[in-house]
């Protein structure tokens, strides 16, 4: 009783002084308002009385004066309406008894939300810190006489409750004498909300004098009190209580709360927000609504604790987000956010639940929710797809946690049966609850597409947790007969036109049931051309049926094989023992060939004829890999044959997405970037092969055979790719093209000279024969020549100056290098021959380009 008595004293030599001056600042700030209220009402008051004396003075008129009789006739409409336009706003308004302390609406038309906020702490700031004080009272109050143990709980309880409810008797009370609200008021109805949520949470968690459900009533109680009494003291209480209500759990702290208990209490202050938002929404209390109510979420989450309360508080919250508040004052955008983000959370707590002790039926309560709930039905139509996918990504996620090293870790033997009755229960949910909307919603194919593929989702779950993704034969044929079922589904709804509108989702669903056999079965190259099958059936079912979405599954299955295609002999390893390359790739290009035949007149035929020749590049690329490395097509190497075979495969691909762009509409821009990757990557092999692989220096396997061996492959094959790019491609300038194209056809004619000569041993240290020496001059020549003649008969400038620099080399080397070693007859006939190979030039020159009369004359 003496450290109560103590705390006493503490407490009035405290609160008395600083009290006091509050209202003393509060007293001498309203006398200040009043006698500038009635200052300026004297003012206005004199100023009218001005105007009147005025107005007399000036219109009165003047005896024996027309001009005077005619202004006094004419002016005063005039004046009388400047009188009234300047007069009426200098008229004061009554002044309240009291002036109203409510805090304002946020003005939405004002450039920013942070000086807004700097006024109100400027002007309440001691209202705010004194509101503050009030709560953090009331919860010291009952936290300290926890911990002390001054008194007993029944009366700590009470005495917590008596001064909850003296705080909101003495804003109510004060409120009605005054005749108006003031934030001073709020602040103490604040405080005393504050303060019961305290006592009642501590009568529940220390005390336990009061009974869970009892506690729980009670607070509903209070929280419902609380926001209706915001809309009378204003936006303050509304803050303080809401806030308020989801803190003090924090504050008052204790052990003896469970997770049920903790989110109902949550479930409880959520409703009552929602409420208030019926008859009054702001921004401010929407999303402090959310953080809330997601606060606690996270805290019991994080616990790992209680699966089965976080699997019931969350398909109750989007039960309260979607019918509070009523649409006229929340918009479709702000439920969106909050259904969605209930939606992610629902997945983030299948990933978050225990790993050793995982629960299965209670993560079925969303579904049926979500499918029903009549937001489904109007904009939000996504939410049953939400739920589905949400729910998958938390399992795929869920068993990610097993282990590091392994994608899909599959579940205990002891937890299959459970995991298989879960998945065929929520088949069975989402199938029926779908149903009952399409039901009522025939012409809606957002109901089908749910009805007939969400069992296909479940599914591909059960073989990647249960199987762990690896190839299985039961799944395989579970997999093929749920095809079978489809198929006939499909069947059915062809002669049901009332259900017609399912009939394209059972197509599709029967073909995923197939791809998904395909990869539970065949786990190398065989599944590749088993999806590629589906080329033909997708075509053929979209011209039969009409349905232009069977097209666009079709689209996303030609990405998928020829990204496979692509990237194969990076990422996979095959058994070498057969010609797997010729009917994988083949059998991908024929399959594709003949969806293009079959798609004729569609829309789809331009992409099926640019997937055809991409394929059949890869094609083309993998046989030539198969025959140069004997078969190994994986050979992971980078040498003269690796290069030869990336500078076409990768210069072939580039021109291949240019003609993809061209059909690929919104998406040419992507196929265009990539044409240019590829493109950049063929010049880079190229250049490897010119400067690291070159045969002049670096041994390589060219062969003995002359023109038809490698050098053919790595040199000639690139002056064709090059002349191909000029023609058909525009993404380097034709000049480039042509240029690239003239050096490298130089660079090959020399190695095949060489080869020639030497054979496979090509190196500059080998030396070189007056016979290879003379060659190349002789060929050069020719080149000449022949680039002359062609730019005079074509006049193109740049051909005919590339002729005459190659021209000009070549009689160097003859003078310099060919002529300085012969003697005698040998000079003779050389010099003779190149004067008459020279004249001859000259003479075929002016007469293709017809200056021959011209200089005869």
């Amino acid at each position: 009783m003496e450290a109560l008595f103590y705390l006493l004293v503490a407490g009035v030599l405290l609160l008395v002084p600083v009290g006091s001056l509050l209202g003393f600042l509060a007293f001498r700030q309203r006398d200040r308002h009043a006698s500038r209220i009635e200052a300026l009402s004297e003012e206005v008051t004199g100023l009218r009385h001005e105007l009147e004396a005025l107005k007399r003075q000036q219109f009165q008129p003047q005896p024996g004066s027309d001009e005077a009789a005619s202004a006094a006739q004419a002016v005063p409409d005039t004046a009388d309406a400047d009188v009234d336009n300047t007069a009426l706003p200098l008229e004061p308004e009554p002044a309240p008894a009291e002036p109203e302390a409510v805090v304002p609406s946020p003005d939405y038309r004002r450039p920013s939300v942070e000086p807004r906020f700097a006024q109100a702490l400027k002007e309440n700031w001691m209202v705010w810190l004194g509101g503050l004080s009030v709560s953090l009272a009331g919860i010291f109050m009952v936290s300290h006489s926890i911990s002390a143990g001054l008194i007993g709980p029944a009366q700590q309880l009470l005495m917590a409750l008596v001064t909850g409810v003296a705080l909101h008797a003495a804003a109510e009370l004060l409120r009605r004498r005054h005749l108006g609200t003031d934030q001073v008021f709020a602040a103490l109805a604040g405080g005393g909300s504050v303060t019961l949520y305290a006592a009642m949470l501590a009568g529940v968690h220390h005390y336990q004098l009061i009974g869970p459900v009892l506690a729980l009533v009670g607070l509903a109680l209070v929280s419902l009190a609380t926001m209706a009494l915001a809309l009378v003291h204003g936006p303050l209480l509304a803050i303080m209580g809401l806030s308020g209500a989801y803190l003090v759990p924090l504050l008052v702290g204790g052990e003896g709360g469970s997770s049920a208990f903790v989110l109902s209490y949550s479930v409880v202050i959520t409703t009552s927000s929602l409420l208030l938002m019926q008859h009054v929404y702001r921004s401010w209390l929407w999303y402090g609504t959310l953080a809330g109510a997601g606060l606690w979420w996270l805290l019991v989450a994080a616990s790992e604790t209680n699966s089965l309360a976080i699997a019931c508080y969350l398909p109750v919250l989007l039960l309260l987000f979607s019918f509070l508040p009523g649409r006229r004052r929340l918009s479709p955008e702000r439920r969106r956010e909050a259904l969605l983000a209930v939606l992610s959370v629902w997945g983030a707590s299948i990933y978050g639940q225990p790993v050793d002790a995982p629960s299965f039926l209670v993560w079925l309560l969303i579904l049926p929710l979500a499918v029903l709930l009549p937001q489904s039905r109007q904009q939000l139509w996504y939410l049953p797809w939400a739920a589905v996918l949400a729910t998958f990504a938390g399992w795929l996620a869920w068993s990610g946690r097993w282990s590091a090293e392994v994608l899909f870790m599959p579940l205990a033997p002891n937890y299959h049966q459970d995991f298989l009755t879960y998945l065929i229960v929520a088949s069975i949910v989402v199938v029926l609850t779908g149903l009952w909307q399409w039901r009522s919603q025939l012409t809606l194919r957002r109901w089908a597409s749910l009805v007939m593929l969400a069992p296909v989702v479940w599914l591909v779950l059960g073989w990647l947790l249960i199987q762990g993704g690896q190839a299985s034969g039961n799944w395989a044929i579970a997999s093929l007969l749920a095809a079978a079922v489809y198929g006939g589904l499909a069947w059915q709804l062809e002669r049901n036109h009332a259900y017609r509108a399912g009939l394209v989702w059972a197509i599709l669903a029967a073909h995923g049931c197939y791809s998904l056999a395909v990869a539970m079965w065949l786990q190398e190259a065989s599944m590749t051309l088993a999806l590629a099958a589906q080329f033909v059936s997708l075509v053929w079912l979209g011209r039969r049926y009409q349905a232009p979405e069977l097209f666009l599954v079709l689209k996303v299955l030609l990405a998928i094989v020829v990204t496979r295609l692509t990237f194969n002999p990076w990422l996979q390893t095959y058994e070498g023992d057969g010609h797997w390359s010729l009917w994988t790739y083949g059998g991908v290009t024929m399959f594709a060939a003949g969806a293009a035949w079959l798609a004729r007149a569609e829309a789809i035929r331009p992409w099926l004829e640019a997937v055809t020749l991409h394929l059949l590049v890869l094609f083309l690329g993998a046989e030539l890999r198969y025959w140069l490395y004997d078969g190994n097509i994986f050979a992971h190497e980078y040498g003269f044959t690796e290069a030869s075979v990336n500078t076409l495969l990768w210069g072939a691909l580039s021109m291949v997405y240019v003609f993809r762009a061209s059909v690929a509409g919104a998406l040419g821009w992507l196929y265009r970037l990539l044409a240019r990757v590829l493109l950049v990557l063929s010049v880079l092999s190229y250049l490897v092969l010119v400067v690291v692989h070159n045969p002049w220096w670096a041994t390589s396997v060219v062969g003995d055979t002359p023109v038809f061996n490698m050098l053919l492959l790595a040199y000639g094959a690139p002056v064709l790719l090059a002349l191909a790019n000029s023609r058909f491609s525009d993404l380097v300038p034709v000049r480039w093209s042509l240029c690239v194209a003239a050096g490298a056809f130089g660079l090959f004619t020399l190695l095949e000279i060489r080869q020639l000569w030497q054979g496979s041993e090509m190196t500059i240290a080998s030396g070189m024969s007056e016979g290879e020496l003379y060659t190349y001059s002789v060929v050069g020549m020719l080149y000449a020549i022949a680039a002359i003649l062609w730019s005079t008969q074509n006049r193109s400038a740049l051909l005919h100056k590339a002729g005459m620099i190659l021209l000009g080399l070549v009689i160097g080397k003859i003078f310099l290098v060919d002529m300085a070693g012969l003697q005698g007859l040998w000079r003779v006939a050389a010099f003779m021959g190149l004067g008459l190979a020279l004249l001859g030039l000259a003479w075929m020159y002016r007469r293709t380009s017809g200056s021959g009369k011209a200089s005869e004359s």
